[in-house]
């Protein structure tokens, strides 16, 4: 099993990842990895709060992955979504809300993935952006999300149709979306 997910820490100084199913973290320049969960289940996708605090990642420790945030010291994993649906790609925003990609409102016939926000803190989900797309990267200064519109398997590399994957941004300030 291969190292996956780095995720750089605000500072630099530290990189988080998974590895056999579970969070590590360990110094950017090199040195001793630190195992910060411990369970059976699947855990990947780490992603640092921007003051470096905590770390966010996706989890199947009830039966399909919902999203858990640590303290980057280490503690008890907290369980911030609890759909029966599959929760994925946390990250946060600047303000230290976790967005996250799901399927949990099916309010249209394909069934797209959705971007969803939940406090860092727990709290309930709400849907946050008024289109399907998945993989949230928020800017720095929060006012532009991009993210991923589209679900043509990324095997059909020649395929230009209507449903292939295409990059987008939100502008949070002005609610207005654009083709990138």
């Amino acid at each position: 099993t291969l190292l996956r997910f780095p995720a750089l820490s605000p500072d630099g100084s530290q990189i988080a990842f998974s590895y056999q199913g579970d969070i590590w973290t360990t110094d950017a320049e090199g040195g001793t990895a630190r195992r910060l969960t411990i369970h059976e289940s699947y855990e990947s996708e780490p992603q640092w709060s921007p003051d470096g605090q905590s770390i966010v990642f996706k989890g199947n420790r009830y039966g399909n992955n919902d999203i858990f945030s640590i303290k980057a010291s280490g503690s008890r994993p907290t369980r911030l979504t609890h759909h029966s649906t599959s929760d994925n790609a946390p990250v946060f925003d600047n303000q230290g809300n976790v967005l996250f990609t799901t399927r949990r409102n099916f309010i249209q016939v394909e069934r797209e993935v959705e971007i969803h926000q939940v406090s860092a803190n727990g709290g309930t989900p709400f849907r946050l952006l008024n289109t399907t797309g998945f993989n949230p990267k928020p800017s720095p200064s929060g006012r532009f999300i991009a993210f991923i519109q589209g679900n043509c398997r990324i095997v059909r590399e020649a395929y230009t149709g209507p449903a292939n994957r295409n990059i987008w941004l939100y502008d949070t300030q002005n609610k207005t979306y654009q083709a990138i």
